[in-house]
């Protein structure tokens, strides 16, 4: 088994090249266990699309600005594909590993190695997300093992490919998943004999896969995956993508389902801007209906006339029906009016900003608009706990809080960027209209 071990070390960058080995997919295994979580960088993909207004150096009042000129409104594509996965990530083929949906709105694409804990997390979380998405979610793994750090990731990974010869990849899958604490610290000319004893408990022929471990087939798809992923300048694992574009998230089917959502909502986005349907000269009440009660708003359709008019639409479609409260810093803002909760998402069109001097954040619970760098808004709102002259000018105020401060105040902190432990986001259940003569 040494001699075996040592062949396989040395024929990574020998082997001449051959056929991939092909295959059809199969199902994960019913063994998968749901993800715990772990630390995260928060979800960012090659565009963001909805940044979050952020604490600035000084709440000193701003200088003067002016009035706005009428806003104007665009339809947009809600996903902007990146220059990384539209030209060097290699899409999906035959000799890949893969499952779920035959014809996706989402496919993820992964590449990890079997050694390192977070990819564990990541495969099981992977298994779950799919499990929720079974007709929209496919899932492809690939293994890239990084044997100068982690010094059993290359057997591993050839031990995967060679079991898929007898269609036995998903058992040795979960083999190696499954039963990572106990080969992770063995030493490296030790894990080839711990994986021909325990192969034959998850339906794997040792004595074959023993042969097919000499198969030059199998180090040549793996050198073929670590080759054709070069572009992508992998420095660690894991690395994620969806639909081509790398995104970062927790390692956890929520965090992840939140993605899912935000990829979506392209069928649910509308495909063009919404006509007027306000009347400036009336007052407008908007109601928060939320898990812990109602936050009720005034609207200022005077003053920004096409941001209420938007907000008063998706209001009355029921964008913002069962989303969260995705963000919420105590002393700073709560933000919300992405349904993905990803804190990507918008409606399909955007508008420019409407900020009147008349208007400003110098008082707590005001309703804001967030927008992108280019200043253009969306369905994603803020609501200030305090004054916040720093945005003076720059966000677009469309009402206020006229009853319910109680429960804006009770609503449960959550920063996506920043915390360990992320807690569960409260719910907008509603956001009902009231048009008062």
């Amino acid at each position: 088994m040494k001699k075996l071990a040592w062949l396989v070390w040395v024929s990574l960058f020998l082997v001449a090249a051959c056929a991939p080995v092909s295959h059809d997919s199969a199902p994960i295994p019913a063994s998968v266990t749901p993800s715990a979580t772990l630390p995260f960088t928060p979800a960012l993909f090659s565009t963001p699309i909805a940044p979050s207004p952020q604490p600035a150096v000084t709440t000193q009042p701003t200088v003067a600005f002016d009035r706005s000129p009428a806003a104007t409104c665009e339809v947009v594509s809600l996903v902007s594909a990146g220059v990384t996965g539209d030209f060097i990530l290699p899409p999906e083929e035959q000799a890949d590993w893969s499952y779920g949906s035959p014809s996706p709105a989402v496919t993820i694409i992964s590449y990890c190695q079997y050694q390192l804990p977070a990819c564990r997390v990541l495969t099981n979380s992977l298994a779950e997300l799919q499990q929720r998405y079974p007709d929209e979610v496919r899932v492809v793994l690939r293994q890239y093992p990084q044997p100068q750090t982690y010094d059993k990731s290359l057997l591993a990974a050839y031990a995967a490919e060679a079991a898929g010869i007898e269609n036995d990849f998903w058992g040795m899958n979960e083999l190696l998943y499954s039963r990572q604490p106990d080969w992770i610290n063995l030493p490296a000319d030790a894990f080839m004999d711990w994986v021909m004893k325990e192969s034959p408990g998850y339906h794997i022929d040792a004595e074959q896969l023993k042969v097919n471990m000499e198969n030059p087939a199998v180090m040549t798809r793996v050198k073929q995956v670590i080759e054709d992923a070069t572009p992508l300048a992998i420095s660690t694992t894991p690395v994620l993508f969806m639909n081509n574009l790398r995104v970062k998230t927790r390692l956890n089917a929520e965090s992840m389902a939140e993605l899912v959502e935000y990829f979506l909502l392209q069928k649910t986005a509308f495909t063009e801007c919404p006509a007027n349907t306000i009347d400036p000269q009336k007052t407008y009440l908007a109601t928060f209906h939320t898990e812990k009660g109602n936050i009720v708003f005034e609207l200022f359709p005077q003053v920004a006339p096409m941001a209420v008019n938007s907000f008063v639409f998706l209001a009355r479609k029921g964008w913002y029906d069962n989303s969260t409260f995705f963000r919420v810093i105590p002393g700073y803002v709560v933000q919300g009016g992405d349904p993905s909760g990803s804190g990507l998402g918008g409606p399909g069109y955007v508008f420019s900003n409407e900020v009147d001097p008349q208007l400003r954040f110098n008082t707590p619970g005001l309703l804001g608009l967030t927008h992108t760098s280019g200043g253009m808004n969306g369905s994603q709102f803020f609501i200030t706990y305090t004054a916040l002259p720093e945005l003076d000018g720059q966000f677009t105020i469309i009402g206020r809080v006229i009853e319910g401060v109680n429960v804006l105040n009770a609503l449960r902190p959550r920063n996506p960027e920043s915390d360990v432990i992320l807690l569960p986001a409260d719910r907008l259940l509603q956001v009902t209209i009231e048009e008062i003569e």
